[in-house]
C-alpha cells in the first residue's frame, strides 16, 4: 500500500510548527493531521473549497452541478490535551474564507435552540428545518470542538437537526472526548438518541488520536496551582499563567446559557476562561450550571477566593459544586485564595462536605503537578 501523500495546507501549517520546535512530533496528531489534509483534499474535489461569499443558494448550486458525492467528515476523539482543538482549528485556518463555521459544540446546540424556538413562535411549518437552513447558510463545512450530549433538550432534537443539515451538503469536523457510542451514556431516553449515533458513525471517518503526551500538562510543567491573594506579585504571575495555558491566544467574552440564567465570561482564550470567584459563587447558580461550565472550558483560573464559613454558607456551597464538577469531568483550576486549600473553610455548616471538597483541591493538584513531572 502507498504511503499517503503528505503534502497540502493543512499538513504545511502542522509541519512548519514542528520545525520550528513550536511543536513536538507527535504519532497520533500525525495521523490526525493526515486524516484533515485528506479531508481538505476531498472537500476541494467536492467543489465546497470554491464558494467564496457567494452565498448558500450558489454555494449548494455549485455542488449540485458538479455532481459529485457528499464527502465523509470527519470525528476525531482522545483523551484530554491530545491537542484536537489545535488541530481542528489548523484544518478550519487552513480552509477559504466563508466556506466553513466554527463552533464550540455547546455555543452551536444554543444558537440551534434559539433558531428553532424563533420558527416555532412565526408557526413555522418545520421549525428545525428552518433552523438548519439558517444556520448553513454562512458555511457547508462545520467544525465542532467538544462534541457532548449531556442535555436531554440537545438529545431529542440533535438527529432530524443534523440530517437537515446533511440534507443541506453538510460536512462535519469534529472534536469529542468520546468515542461516537459513548455519547449521552446512561442519558434519560437514550434510546431515542441511538439513531443518532447511527447516523454520526455512518456519515463520517470516526478516528482516535492515540494516546501520548499531554500537551496541556506539559505546557503547565512546574507551574503551582494554588496562589495566596496579596502576595507580591500574585496577580501578575497569574496573568503570566493564563497566557502559557493558552498558548498566548487572543482573549474574547462569551454568554453560557443554561435553563434561562446567563452566565458571562469576560476573559476566555481558547478553551480557559479567567474569572472571579463572585462570578461563580456569590450569585444563585445551580449544580447544573457547574456542569455547564466544565463541559464549556477545559480549565479554569478562578481569583480572589475568600475564606469561607458560616457567613458565606451559599457561596460555599456553591464552590463545592464547582470543584465536583470540574473534578468528575477531569478540568484543571488554578486559583488565587486568601488561605492555603486546608485552611479555605472554617465553618460548621458544611464542615464534613467540604472535608471532600478539600481533599479533591488536593488531589487535582497533586495530580497536575506528578504527571508534569513524567
Amino acid at each position: 500500500m502507498a504511503a499517503p501523500d503528505e503534502s497540502g495546507a493543512v499538513i504545511t501549517r502542522y509541519q512548519q510548527l514542528i520545525d520550528t520546535a513550536v511543536l513536538s512530533s507527535d504519532s497520533g496528531q500525525h495521523a490526525a493531521i493526515i486524516s484533515l489534509q485528506q479531508l481538505y483534499d476531498r472537500l476541494e474535489a467536492a467543489g465546497y473549497l470554491r464558494a467564496g461569499k457567494t452565498g448558500l443558494r450558489s454555494r449548494l448550486g455549485n455542488l449540485f452541478s458538479k455532481q459529485q458525492s457528499q464527502p465523509q467528515g470527519l470525528y476525531l476523539h482522545g483523551g484530554v490535551g491530545r491537542g484536537k482543538t489545535m488541530l481542528m482549528d489548523m484544518f478550519h485556518d487552513s480552509l477559504p474564507d466563508g466556506v466553513s463555521q466554527r463552533f464550540h459544540f455547546h455555543d452551536f446546540m444554543v444558537c440551534a435552540h434559539d433558531l428553532i424556538n424563533r420558527a416555532r413562535k412565526s408557526d413555522a411549518d418545520d421549525p428545525i428545518d428552518i433552523a438548519a437552513t439558517q444556520m448553513i447558510s454562512a458555511g457547508a463545512i462545520i467544525c465542532f470542538d467538544e462534541m457532548e450530549v449531556r442535555d436531554i433538550a440537545d438529545a431529542m432534537i440533535l438527529k432530524r437537526l443534523f440530517d437537515s443539515l446533511w440534507d443541506r451538503k453538510m460536512v462535519l469536523v469534529a472534536t469529542s472526548n468520546r468515542q461516537p457510542d459513548a455519547l449521552y451514556l446512561d442519558g434519560l431516553h437514550r434510546d431515542r438518541f441511538l439513531p443518532f449515533i447511527d447516523t454520526l458513525a455512518a456519515g463520517n471517518i470516526v478516528q482516535k488520536i492515540d494516546d501520548g503526551m499531554d500537551w496541556r500538562q506539559r505546557a503547565l510543567d512546574g507551574i503551582s496551582t494554588w496562589h495566596i491573594c496579596g502576595e507580591a506579585g500574585t496577580d501578575s504571575h497569574l496573568d503570566d499563567i493564563f497566557a502559557i495555558v493558552t498558548d498566548h491566544k487572543e482573549q474574547h467574552s462569551e454568554q453560557i446559557i443554561v435553563a434561562g440564567r446567563q452566565l458571562d465570561f469576560d476573559h476566555i482564550a481558547g478553551d480557559v476562561a479567567d474569572c472571579q470567584f463572585d462570578q461563580l459563587c456569590a450569585r444563585p447558580l445551580a449544580a447544573a450550571d457547574y456542569l455547564a461550565v466544565a463541559d464549556r472550558f477545559a480549565g479554569l483560573m478562578v481569583r480572589n477566593i475568600p475564606v469561607l464559613n458560616d457567613q458565606l454558607p451559599n457561596e460555599a456551597r456553591r464552590f463545592m459544586w464547582l470543584v465536583d464538577a470540574l473534578y468528575d469531568r477531569g478540568r484543571f483550576l488554578i486559583a488565587s485564595a486568601e488561605a492555603p486549600i486546608d485552611q479555605l473553610y472554617t465553618g460548621q455548616q458544611w464542615a464534613f462536605e467540604f472535608s471532600r471538597t478539600s481533599s479533591r483541591l488536593t488531589e487535582m493538584a497533586q495530580l497536575m503537578q506528578r504527571e508534569y513531572q513524567q
